[in-house]
């Protein structure tokens, strides 16, 4: 839930907003922002906020995306007033809800050290003597947000029941609790440096402000390390699906193309017969790896008909429409993905 308004907001009502949909929740954190009265050498009567209309709501969603794919939260609110604000008046709020209480403080943080300088809003202060000053950089928002990308790339061995060492994040130390494969695969930013990625959305309703599952995926690429080279949404129509397929494949040279949608049963679902009319090598591996990770969230996983094939050093891998099965089927092979481009490459299994 991402908002952005003039007027006040109540945190005990937003607060059972967000948690009224599920009994799972054993944590709920907030953060509010006020206003100061006072700056290093002035005392403040009033700020007044601006913001970019649409953009600022699009970063914010970016946000909030990386910080669903990064702790297992259930529900992430972020409330931000604009206008004129007197000291005491609150600015933000911000709401993480999670099974767990580490999840739910680690990703309240997250957003606000994030929101504080992504986010587009300009501020101006209003001090006694009556002049107006606009608000510069916060060095200190910088460094904290930075700590989360250093803390990514920091990983840690630790012994599994096989006496294997296999590496583990440590930004996950609460990963008995979460389903996701991160915990399983180690530390994904190396390994998908230098990836050119395509992600393509089959939709016959969706635009880019409706398409969650592409914004979703898109900050997993990001959050892995690999570069999105282009991404559009198109119609479940199966010639304009494997001409894309090719263009990305045989002209844009992508390492990676995700699709997302038109996996399933229905008479407009044909994203798995486009792929493989295009494609030479098919991966049911992968295929059978992400529908077994699947089911472990929902049965209706069985009906997904995804596939995974090479079209000449291209993968392209099929994920569901919707947002959690688009990330959790990605993230059920993501550390194998590097590994199958390799070896499309003449490279060896080491």
């Amino acid at each position: 839930m991402i908002r952005i308004q003039t007027e006040n907001f109540s945190i005990e009502d937003e607060t059972a907003r967000l948690t009224q949909k599920s009994a799972v929740i054993g944590g709920i954190v907030s953060f509010v922002g006020t206003v100061r009265d006072y700056t290093e050498k002035d005392d403040v009567i009033a700020m007044i906020l601006e913001h970019y209309p649409g953009m600022t709501e699009s970063e914010l969603e970016k946000i909030e995306v990386a910080a669903r794919n990064r702790f297992p939260v259930e529900e992430i609110g972020v409330i931000h007033r604009v206008g004129r604000l007197e000291p005491g008046e609150n600015i933000v709020l911000v709401i993480a809800t999670a099974r767990h209480r580490a999840a739910a403080f680690d990703a309240c943080r997250y957003m606000i050290d994030h929101l504080k300088i992504h986010a587009t809003f300009w501020k101006k202060e209003i001090v006694k003597t009556g002049e107006e000053k606009w608000v510069k950089g916060c060095p200190g928002c910088e460094a904290a947000a930075s700590q989360w990308a250093s803390q990514r790339q920091i990983a840690h061995t630790h012994p599994t029941q096989e006496g294997r060492d296999v590496k583990t994040n440590p930004d996950h130390d609460h990963h008995k609790n979460h389903h996701s494969s991160h915990h399983h695969h180690g530390s994904h930013q190396a390994a998908w440096a230098g990836l050119q990625v395509g992600i393509l959305t089959l939709s016959d309703s969706r635009d880019r402000a409706s398409d969650k599952s592409g914004d979703a995926l898109e900050g997993e690429v990001r959050s892995l390390g690999g570069t999105l080279a282009v991404r559009e949404i198109i119609a479940d129509e199966q010639k304009t699906i494997e001409a894309r397929l090719i263009q990305w494949s045989d002209e844009k040279r992508v390492d990676l193309i995700l699709t997302t949608g038109g996996t399933g049963p229905g008479p407009r679902d044909v994203t798995p017969e486009a792929t493989r009319a295009v494609c030479e090598r098919e991966l049911p591996g992968f295929s059978e790896q992400i529908r077994s990770e699947g089911l472990k969230q929902v049965r209706s996983a069985l009906l997904t008909r995804g596939v995974a094939a090479f079209r000449g050093l291209t993968l392209v891998v099929n994920l569901p429409g919707s947002t959690r099965g688009a990330l959790h089927s990605l993230q059920a092979v993501s550390d194998l993905i590097p590994h199958a481009l390799r070896m499309a490459h003449g490279g060896g299994h080491g």
